[in-house]
């Protein structure tokens, strides 16, 4: 007869720490632990933004604020510095106080 360790608690509880390895919360993935790096989000929202802009530069700043702002209103509190800080490595403020 074998054992396991069997948690009685299951672990799925979210951590209350701040994320400092660059990661995010996926917020279009169904399973509430995936992430994605905050880079890619910016880059992927960037993506969106110059496809429905042609080239007017003032559309594209409308459309790549919104969509960064509201990916991180969508994001748990532990997350946000993360984004907030690959945003301005990439030159823009991300905050959401108005």
């Amino acid at each position: 007869m074998s054992t396991q360790n069997v948690n009685e608690k299951p672990s799925t509880k979210e951590s209350t720490t701040l994320r400092t390895d660059g990661f995010v919360r996926n917020i279009h993935s169904r399973n509430p632990f995936d992430v994605i790096r905050a880079d890619v989000v910016l880059e992927r929202i960037e993506k969106k933004a110059g496809r429905s802009c042609g080239m007017h530069y003032e559309l594209y700043q409308a459309h790549l604020l919104g969509g960064a702002l509201d990916y991180l209103d969508a994001l748990p509190l532990k997350d946000r510095p993360v984004l907030m800080g690959a945003a301005a490595k990439r030159g823009y403020l991300l905050t959401l106080a108005e």
